[in-house]
């Protein structure tokens, strides 16, 4: 297991470098500097007020999918907690985290505590799924790039659909049934999560209460776009608003690449490519990229080691979590 989290690690950090180089190839940093110079100091912080509102959306509809028990606080600190790990440390440990200090804050056993960060997260995919759709600027793009990102799409669909089968009761009974009696294998704790997994998506599985998770999902990634246009605008950079949303939506799907801690690189690398898509010169591209990244990596960071310090978090125990169960 040491070897694996070793060459991932590394892996990771390669990819970002390999990807900061291409980012940066052919770019002048006097360029970059003069773009950022002309930044306007009060449209800076604007962004941070639509990060606030997005952490805020996302904290509330996980408070409810975790349960009528979890409340909004109690998510909020989980959630910048895991997105502090994530930003300082490889492996995206953050998930974990999050589920984490969710089961000690609750008494819930690990297992379920994660299985509501997953489904949280599937969330978060239909949101962006839907902005995706929604803003998708066909006849703005290049034949091959539409058809490279239809693919992407189709298979999260994929995986969207393979979501909604394990929520089916009959399904997830069989997976335990056939799996539960190997002992220390990966199917036999797959098969577990299944159950856990499937109990949580049966508890919220009215069509109302999944579209109102979907319209929050969609109102989450809708301010992270803003923040993101916010960003534009301070640094004077032209271009369309009517893309910002969907340039947003396929960064954030992107990010799930492997990559270094606060995915350094791969974020530069995929928003220098988006916003060229639309005409922005590589060199605009990448200083707001500099600017869109702190706007939350910095905040997310402070806060999150101060919450992580408040509850006492160590990271070892984070890695232990492989063998943890509690009773819910």
């Amino acid at each position: 297991m040491n070897k694996k989290r070793t060459f991932l690690t590394v892996f990771g950090f390669a990819v970002s470098m390999v990807l900061l180089y291409f980012s940066l190839k052919g770019i002048e940093f006097r360029e970059i500097w003069a773009t950022l110079k002309r930044t306007n100091p009060l449209l800076a912080f604007v962004p941070l007020i639509f990060i606030a509102i997005a952490i805020s959306l996302s904290s509330f509809r996980w408070s409810k999918v975790a349960g009528t028990d979890v409340r909004f606080r109690e998510t909020f600190v989980a959630l910048l907690i895991g997105m502090f790990i994530n930003n300082v440390l490889p492996l995206r440990l953050g998930e974990a985290a999050r589920g984490y200090v969710l089961s000690r804050k609750k008494n819930l056993s690990f297992t379920y505590a994660l299985s509501t960060v997953l489904l949280d997260r599937f969330f978060d995919l239909t949101g962006l799924l839907l902005i995706t759709f929604l803003f998708f600027p066909s006849s703005s793009l290049p034949p091959k790039v539409s058809k490279g990102i239809y693919a992407i799409i189709g298979v999260l669909m994929l995986c969207v659909l393979m979501i909604i089968l394990l929520s089916r009761q009959s399904l997830a009974n069989r997976l335990s049934k056939r799996f539960t009696t190997m002992e220390k294998s990966f199917l036999s704790r797959f098969a577990r999560r299944a159950v856990e997994i499937q109990e949580n998506l049966q508890r919220i599985g009215s069509p109302l209460t999944i579209i109102f998770f979907v319209i929050l999902s969609f109102c989450v990634w809708l301010s992270m776009s803003m923040a993101l246009w916010a960003v534009i605008l301070a640094l004077g950079v032209p271009v369309s608003v009517r893309c910002i949303p969907f340039v947003c939506a396929l960064l954030n799907i992107g990010i799930t690449i492997p990559s270094s801690p606060g995915y350094v690189g791969l974020y530069q690398f995929l928003l220098v490519y988006l916003l060229s898509l639309f005409g922005v010169p590589r060199y605009e591209g990448f200083a707001v990229s500099i600017l869109y990244h702190a706007s939350w990596y910095i905040p997310y960071t402070i806060v999150g080691f101060s919450l992580t310090l408040r509850e006492h978090l160590r990271i070892r125990d984070i890695r232990k979590l492989k063998g943890e169960e509690k009773p819910a």
